[in-house]
C-alpha cells in the first residue's frame, strides 16, 4: 500500500511538471507567433517541440517552413529545440562584448536564433528564396531581439555584427548580389544605417 502511495504522489508530481512545462511552452508559441505574425505581416504560429519530441530531435535544421505546391507558404514555423531554447534566454545574455569585440560562440548562436525566427518569419511572409529571405531577415534581427528583452542599442549592435561575422560564411543560395545598403533588398533605403 505504501509502494502505490508513493508511486501515486511521483507520477501526480510529473504530471503536475509536465503540465506546468507544457503550458510555459504555449505562452512563449504566443510570444515568438506574434513577433513572427508582425514581420509576416499575417497571424501565424511557432512551434516550439515538446520536452520528448526534443529528445528525438534529428532534423538539424534551426527553423523551417513548408511551401505547398502553389508555392503557399504554411501558416507556422517550426524551430528546433536549440533555437526555442536560445530564445527563451535570449534577454539574459550579454550582448555588451560586441562593442569590446570579445564575443564568443554563446553570443553569436543567441544572436542568430533570433535572426533565426525572422527569416522563417519571411518565409511565413511569402519569401521562398533563401537569399531574399535571408537579407530581410538580417534587417530585422535586432527587432526580433528587442522584442525579447535586449536593450535597443545591444540588439542594433547584435544585428550589424552578425551581418558582418554570419552573412559572409553562408551558403551561397542565403546571400543575394542585391543586399547592401541602398540595393534592391534594403527594406529601409532611406537610412544610411544597414543592415
Amino acid at each position: 500500500m505504501r509502494v502505490i502511495a508513493v508511486l501515486l504522489v511521483v507520477v501526480g508530481g510529473l504530471a503536475a511538471l509536465g503540465f506546468a512545462r507544457h503550458e510555459e511552452r504555449v505562452r512563449e508559441q504566443d510570444q515568438l507567433g506574434a513577433i513572427a505574425s508582425d514581420l509576416a505581416g499575417r497571424k501565424v504560429g511557432v512551434r516550439c517541440p515538446s520536452f520528448v519530441a526534443s529528445l528525438v530531435d534529428t532534423r538539424g535544421e534551426a527553423g523551417s517552413v513548408q511551401f505547398d505546391d502553389a508555392g503557399r507558404p504554411a501558416n507556422h514555423t517550426d524551430l528546433s529545440p536549440q533555437t526555442c531554447k536560445l530564445l527563451r534566454d535570449l534577454d539574459s545574455v550579454d550582448f555588451s562584448c560586441i562593442g569590446r569585440g570579445d564575443c564568443g560562440f554563446t553570443q553569436f548562436a543567441a544572436g542568430w536564433a533570433a535572426h533565426t525566427l525572422a527569416h522563417e518569419a519571411f518565409h511565413l511572409r511569402g519569401f521562398q528564396d533563401e537569399g531574399v529571405t535571408e537579407c530581410y531577415a538580417l534587417q530585422n534581427t535586432a527587432f526580433v531581439a528587442e522584442r525579447l528583452g535586449v536593450p535597443t542599442q545591444q540588439a542594433q549592435n547584435l544585428q550589424a555584427w552578425l551581418y558582418k561575422r554570419g552573412y559572409p560564411n553562408e551558403p551561397t543560395e542565403y546571400q543575394s548580389p542585391q543586399c547592401y545598403d541602398g540595393g534592391p533588398l534594403d527594406l529601409r533605403p532611406q537610412q544610411t544605417r544597414f543592415p
